[in-house]
């Protein structure tokens, strides 16, 4: 029952800290006092950058990294179960996704995600992020790069050994971020 009850709770942080937007405070420091309302109408790094310069990608993209795999770092230090773990890596790509604190608006995902894995499955992020750099550089879109990459992280999970617990929560979060990135899939297909 008080594992139970220490589950539940950390649950809740788990999404409250995820909730916390990055992107919006760095953008409220440098004057936009609601980047939703600009560009794509998100707080991720790509929006704050094209709303702000591109040196903010950075520093949104490592505020949400080093957010995400703090915390499961902190997660572990409690020895939780593997289970465990990935629920409340799950909740707390939600909060970035569908933050409390901005009615259920939020990001798209990715940093989180890559975050998150970092802390997880290492080897994975490593593959996720190549096949992310060369989707960049064929499509120039940081959207769809994001999408392909997305879409290969079960099968990379599949090819550098898994449990089926590690699939199942790479396959969530990934569905879950390509569904996050359908408006730039539709606009992707337009232009072809």
């Amino acid at each position: 029952m008080v594992l139970n009850l220490f589950f539940v709770a950390q649950l809740f942080l788990a999404y409250l800290i995820g909730s916390i937007p990055s992107g919006f405070l760095v953008a409220r420091l440098r004057g936009i006092k609601n980047i939703c309302k600009h560009g794509s109408g998100t707080i991720g790094a790509t929006n704050v950058a094209r709303v702000l310069g591109r040196k903010y990608f950075i520093v949104v993209f490592l505020a949400d990294v080093l957010k995400a795999s703090i915390y499961l770092l902190f997660l572990k230090s409690f020895l939780v179960p593997k289970e465990y773990l990935f629920l409340s890596a799950g909740a707390f790509l939600l909060g970035n996704t569908r933050s409390i604190f901005l009615n259920f608006q939020g990001g798209k995902g990715i940093a989180t995600f890559f975050g998150l894995l970092l802390i997880i499955n290492p080897l994975l992020l490593s593959a996720v992020v190549i096949v992310w750099i060369v989707s960049l550089f064929i499509t120039r879109t940081i959207g769809i790069a994001s999408v392909v990459a997305c879409a290969a992280a079960p099968i990379v999970q599949i090819i550098v050994g898994f449990s089926v617990g590690h699939f199942v929560f790479v396959l969530l979060v990934s569905l879950w971020c390509i569904f996050l990135h359908r408006d730039n899939i539709k606009k992707y297909i337009n232009t072809l």
